[in-house]
């Protein structure tokens, strides 16, 4: 199975050099797990203007975060959101993962927005509040990960919100067997996001960014998470 990750921002340019970009913080999550066997995984700069030529080119697709919000002037944006409806309308599944997530929302029906209640970074823990099928029944709660101002204000038609907290109403959400749109990172480390917390400190500002530290050393369900993206792409395949 080929899924395209569609890279939608890079790694801040201030970061050390030993992290990676964001299509190989994936392809890291993934090594490993049960069901990776079976896929095959390509970059698409989406950020540079690269778009597949058809949609129908890969089975299923991924999109990154980026330091853009919806709500920007992205050289890429528009061209973005038309092919998720062009995914969407073929029947391929998507992945939304933070600036992804908010991006699928808003090009499907619903809203994005910069937040007023300011950042959300750091390990936080959200609350499993709907079901899907390649989530366990008996999941409550997820930590994971979170470095992102903006937040999906309303879900698309037909979405059901799966994860939520008190700072992020929509932290994830699903869209029949189709979509599966996740505000936090799956794919960051305690490290990588302790050095990104360093270079944008002045932003985040210094209670936050010390609460934000000591969260990090708290366990994460990245992983897992992975698996479930997997299992998610999996049970696609040989039906695109």
């Amino acid at each position: 199975m080929h899924i395209a990750i569609l890279e939608a921002g890079r790694t801040n340019p201030d970061m050390p050099a030993e992290f990676q970009d964001y299509p190989d913080m994936f392809e890291t999550l993934f090594t490993g797990q049960t069901s990776n066997a079976i896929f095959q995984f390509s970059n698409v700069s989406i950020i540079d203007g690269m778009f597949p030529e058809s949609v129908n080119h890969y089975d299923g697709y991924l999109i990154t975060g980026s330091a853009y919000g919806v709500y920007d002037d992205a050289p890429f944006s528009a061209t973005l959101m038309e092919f998720i409806r062009t995914i969407f309308t073929a029947g391929k599944p998507l992945i939304g993962i933070c600036f992804g997530h908010q991006v699928i929302a808003h090009a499907l029906g619903g809203y994005a927005a910069k937040f007023d209640g300011g950042w959300g970074i750091g390990t936080m823990q959200v609350k499993v509040v709907g079901a899907a099928d390649w989530m366990p029944s008996n999941t409550s709660h997820l930590d994971l990960i979170h470095v992102h101002q903006d937040q999906v204000i309303s879900l698309p038609p037909h979405a059901i919100r799966l994860a939520e907290s008190d700072f992020c109403k929509n932290a994830a959400f699903a869209i029949g067997k189709q979509v599966f749109s996740i505000q936090g990172h799956p794919e960051f480390t305690p490290a990588y996001t302790n050095a990104l917390i360093n270079i944008r400190e002045d932003r985040i500002g210094k209670y936050r960014a010390a609460t934000a530290r000591t969260s990090l050393k708290n366990p994460h369900d990245g992983r897992k998470v992975g698996g479930w993206i997997l299992d998610f792409f999996a049970a696609h395949d040989g039906a695109s």
